[in-house]
């Protein structure tokens, strides 16, 4: 069955740290949901505690493969009664004994390296998470990905203050005049900078270099600013929202359904027919045949539940080839403000972004399935899909997350990539931080009901309309 997506615009990629292997590893996923992935709504009244550091840390290459522990730093006391470390295969983390605290926040991991190996593993992970600080709150997931040197290889590229002033500097000038949402910082953002280009100054490695940058913009709150370092993408947002949506309880629901990556088809009863998207990632091969089979085979004016409750975006144009199956004729469904500083009010726009008709249309009613986890290109594809009274929404208000993230250089192999543009509907609203309203709004019951209302109410309302299909 369907995956909960981390983002996409949840930044994941393929690790690389050098030629060995790929993982997907991505800080402040841990993602995939408050914008990508998988967490309890709302706050707890105690903070949750915070890997300060691990050492090694992600990003981290030419580590020594005889180490023989590594060490986890909390930003405050902890319970040493638990634990959880993340992830499996050949990158998992080869823990060789019993963990140790060595004082209440530092807690030392005993470990068995291999040389010229990719490890990858998190801190706590939305499946597990027994780590907890001494007022009971897990810890906040965090990932870590390292790389053992090879015998002969270097270790780690070393910086020098002459060369970290000038990537502070580049930092600071990507922010203030390329990050589109640059007015949303924090009004004492650059009083932070300041007293932040010390520590950032200071990093002796690119990877601590760009550790130092995600946590200094953690500020922004954006999933859709990362920092990429030797092959290793760093997200700077960990808090995200609960999908409105259940993949193990939907495979209960669903009988008889295809399953293929990326796209999950059925049919239901009374002639209503079910698909949904897990993703619009570029993918090797044409992962969306399965899709547009589906559709072909469909009577046109059949019934269509469009289930895209836990698709974290990717790329817009893929989410354009399915929509062209249902519009009669083109239209702007968004608009886009680009950056430029040198522009009066520091954006070049709007610009339109239309859908035009293609390939076999279907006419029939189409219910829209959304909620808290859609965002960014996910977002686009339901603007392009709205038609009030013959393709409408059910769920609930969508991540309010977009951005069209660009690449900045900051020197010795350190990218930041920030959002270039704002996002509006057609009509011109701003969706950065407010999303899109679902036409029908309907409650998720949580983890403990067993069935799928989200679900149910489009049934209904597909049942009631004047076209239905034949059983």
């Amino acid at each position: 069955m369907r995956r909960a997506q981390s983002s996409t615009a949840n930044p994941a990629r393929g690790t690389g740290l050098g030629a060995v292997g790929a993982a997907t590893v991505v800080l402040g996923w841990l993602g995939g949901l408050e914008a990508f992935g998988l967490s309890v709504p709302g706050r707890a009244m105690a903070e949750p505690p915070r890997v300060v550091e691990v050492v090694p840390d992600i990003g981290d290459v030419g580590v020594d493969p005889t180490l023989t522990e590594l060490r986890v730093r909390f930003d405050q006391e902890m319970s040493p009664g638990g634990r959880s470390i993340c992830g499996g295969g050949p990158s998992a983390l080869p823990v060789s004994g019993k963990l140790r605290w060595i004082d209440a926040r530092t807690v030392v991991v005993p470990v068995s390296l291999r040389p010229s190996t990719l490890y990858s593993f998190s801190i706590n992970c939305p499946s597990a998470g027994n780590f907890r600080g001494a007022n009971g709150e897990s810890v906040v997931p965090y990932a870590v990905a390292f790389r053992t040197r090879g015998e002969g290889e270097p270790g780690a590229a070393t910086l020098t203050p002459g060369e970290t002033k000038p990537m502070v500097a580049a930092l600071r000038m990507a922010l203030l005049e390329r990050y589109s949402h640059f007015d949303k910082l924090p009004a004492d953002f650059e009083q932070r900078l300041e007293r932040a280009a010390p520590e950032l100054e200071a990093a002796t490695t690119p990877a601590m270099f760009a550790r130092r940058v995600r946590d200094v913009l953690r500020a922004t709150r954006d999933g859709h600013v990362w920092v990429r370092v030797n092959g290793v993408t760093l997200g700077v947002r960990d808090e995200y929202a609960t999908p409105n949506a259940d993949a193990r309880r939907l495979a209960g629901i669903l009988k008889n359904a295809g399953e293929f990556e990326g796209v999950t088809t059925a049919k239901l009863a009374d002639g209503i027919a079910y698909i949904a998207f897990d993703d619009w990632a570029r993918r090797n091969g044409d992962w969306l045949a399965p899709a547009f089979e589906f559709l072909d085979g469909l009577d046109p004016a059949a019934p269509l539940v469009v289930d895209v409750r836990l698709n974290g975006g990717g790329d817009e144009a893929l989410a354009r080839t399915i929509a062209a199956r249902f519009v009669g004729e083109r239209f702007v469904y968004a608009k886009s403000l680009i950056r430029n500083p040198e522009a009066e009010n520091g954006y070049d726009g709007p610009f339109d972004r239309v859908v035009e008709p293609a390939g076999r249309r279907h006419v029939g009613p189409v219910a829209i399935l959304i909620g808290p986890a859609c965002v960014s290109s996910n977002e686009s594809f339901i603007l392009m899909m709205r038609k009030p009274g013959r393709r409408e929404t059910f769920g609930d208000t969508t991540g309010g997350s977009s951005g069209n993230p660009k690449p900045h250089e900051l020197g010795s192999g350190v990218t930041l990539f920030l959002p270039s543009w704002r996002d509006l509907t057609g009509e011109g609203r701003e969706i950065e931080g407010v999303g899109i309203e679902a036409d029908h709004a309907v409650a998720w019951p949580g983890t403990d009901a067993t069935t799928d209302p989200v679900l149910e109410a489009a049934v209904a309302w597909l049942k009631d309309k004047s076209v239905v299909a034949p059983r």
